[in-house]
């Protein structure tokens, strides 16, 4: 291919697109360039910074003409921290923005045409919506210490005095955090501290979480969902995807604390939830044992082998729910799934693009992709949460 750029060039550019992953894209010729905080319509100034085989990428050198989505950011470590990527678009962009880019992924990755995509959830929450903060301290050179997030390269240490997506509780911990640092007892090492809503550092080894009306136990070290104005919406959507009969029996795999299992078991037979963390199974079952449910249990280890072992002895499965971490589930984890023969499958994940391809693999395996129904869990941030129904 001709030559286009070279990495120290500015080029003038339009903004077509936002990706998945929260960079603009335009194009310099027949290569794409990928340009992070910039919105669709913006005429920008670039400076490139990364020439590779395919596409380049670059930063923002001036804005020449700006985007109708723009907004002025709320935070004013935007663009330097790794947290968010989007607070320089309008809420309602951000929302058109995820919509398009999960239709985006399960085009192209998933190979389907048209998916079934529902309108996104919007959070009642733009911003102060995070239940949960994993900050880091650092000893500072000469003495002090820096206290923060990662930068948005994940090299080095944002000194945060505050953050705007956090529930303010959790600021008013961490100033008080800051403050205790700062009178003597500094980290000598790198140092990871995690702050919850309404909690004191450092947490007991288990908090209590409230959805709807019911109060889970949940591990201080464990997962939990973040957005908290959205994690009732997100479990109702969840069940009303899994439809539940009295006669069913619902698998829960990746079931963590039990959540799902929780407001699912009232509404049928049996459910069995499978985890492979320990302190998550220990909390499931004290959550299961403080509301009375008899008809649920929980099973600690590997879902693959969990589910095979299920599949060998003809248990019957009538929902698989399956709420993976990022990376996805593994081919076998899929086979494992096929073979229990489910009539339906939830599968819950916060990545599109790993999503889109394991659906793809079980479409494969004769099953079809009923709906897609985002959810705006990360307002402000790149990530988007998605339940994806299929039916054999």
């Amino acid at each position: 291919m001709e030559h286009i750029a070279s990495v120290g060039d500015s080029i003038e550019v339009s903004i077509e697109t936002v990706a998945l992953g929260g960079s603009g894209i335009g194009r310099i010729g027949p290569m794409v360039v990928f340009v992070p905080f910039t919105a669709a319509g913006d005429v920008v100034k670039i400076k490139i910074d990364g020439v590779k085989k395919n596409y380049l990428t670059g930063e923002i050198v001036k804005i020449l003409s700006a985007s109708p989505d723009r907004v002025e950011p709320l935070c004013p470590y935007f663009s330097l921290c790794g947290g968010c990527q989007y607070q320089h678009l309008s809420y309602e962009a951000q929302l058109k923005t995820k919509e398009r880019q999960v239709a985006e992924s399960f085009e192209r990755i998933g190979k389907i045409v048209s998916p079934p995509v529902k309108t996104i959830i919007p959070s009642p929450l733009s911003f102060g919506y995070r239940g949960k903060a994993e900050i880091h301290g650092v000893p500072a050179p000469g003495g002090g210490f820096h206290m923060g997030f990662m930068d948005r390269k994940g090299e080095g240490l944002v000194d945060i005095q505050r953050c705007d997506i956090v529930d303010e509780s959790i600021n008013t911990e961490y100033g008080r955090l800051r403050k205790e640092l700062a009178s003597g007892k500094r980290p000598s090492r790198r140092t990871r501290y995690i702050l919850w809503s309404e909690s004191s550092y450092p947490p007991e080894p288990y908090i209590t979480r409230t959805v709807g009306e019911k109060d889970l136990t949940v591990s201080s070290s464990g997962f939990f969902q973040g957005n908290t104005s959205l994690v009732e919406t997100l479990t109702q959507r969840t069940i009303e995807m899994c439809a539940p009969e009295e006669s069913d029996m619902i698998l829960d795999a990746c079931c963590g604390c039990g959540l799902f299992s929780l407001f699912i078991a009232p509404r049928v037979r049996e459910v069995l939830g499978v985890e492979i963390n320990g302190a998550a199974i220990h909390c499931a079952i004290r959550n299961i044992e403080q509301h009375g449910i008899t008809n649920t249990g929980f099973k600690k280890g590997d879902v693959e082998d969990i589910l095979n072992k299920l599949a060998g002895r003809g248990t019957r499965v009538d929902t698989v729910l399956i709420d993976p971490p990022r990376v996805g589930c593994t081919e076998k984890t899929l086979s494992a799934i096929d073979r229990l023969q489910p009539g339906k499958i939830v599968y819950v994940s916060c990545n599109p693009a790993t999503q889109a391809r394991d659906v793809r693999r079980l479409i494969d395996k004769g099953f079809r992709l009923e709906a897609l129904q985002s959810i705006d869990m990360f307002p402000q941030t790149q990530h988007i949460e998605v339940i994806a129904l299929l039916v054999r």
